[in-house]
């Protein structure tokens, strides 16, 4: 059995969102592949480590030993994780736009774990910043160590992006809940 053609509406959309779901595709894996590449080179490099970190906790940090950038490494990859179950999330999206699966429940929901993976990334980033801290001033004496928190103006930004994109897929299921509805009825 084959799926039922597009309507004209559904067909003309596909059409003019087809570049960008392409595009949108492609960045999803390339911005996974670059977060990781980025924080490999950040916690291989302990004088980096020192100097972002001192920066942030407004000291002055020595070389980080190798095991505490080991450590924050492994913490950084909790939160990467989240992040490339957003990107896969991100790319299911919108394969399924291009396979003319635009508005579906299925569409709501995978838009729905987009949002909540990226609020969970988002979460535990910000998490992580105090733990951090910690374990890039491990090696310091008593007295010296730090356990900082701190937030960034686009912390909130995603955040207000990201709850926003999940209340949208709230109200997408909704719509296509009762799209499906009519459909059965007609």
């Amino acid at each position: 059995m084959t799926e039922p053609a597009p309507s004209a509406a559904v067909a003309a959309l596909r059409a003019r969102i087809g570049t960008l779901c392409r595009i949108l595709r492609l960045a999803a894996p390339a911005y996974a592949i670059w977060v990781f590449a980025l924080l490999a080179m950040h916690w291989s490099d302990g004088a980096d480590v020192a100097r972002a970190y001192g920066h942030w906790l407004r000291t002055e940090l020595t070389d980080v030993p190798i095991v505490s950038r080991a450590a924050g490494f492994l913490v950084h990859m909790v939160v990467w994780g989240l992040i490339v179950g957003s990107c896969m999330n991100l790319w299911l999206l919108f394969s399924g736009f291009l396979a003319g699966r635009v508005f579906t429940v299925d569409t709501a929901k995978c838009l729905r774990r987009l949002a909540l993976f990226g609020l969970a990334a988002e979460a535990a980033d910000m998490i992580s910043r105090p733990i951090l801290s910690a374990l890039v001033t491990l090696h310091l004496p008593p007295g010296s160590r730090h356990i900082g928190m701190f937030f960034q103006p686009n912390d909130l930004l995603n955040l207000m992006f990201l709850g926003g994109l999940l209340a949208l897929a709230h109200i997408f299921k909704v719509a296509a809940e009762i799209a499906e509805d009519h459909a059965a009825i007609v």
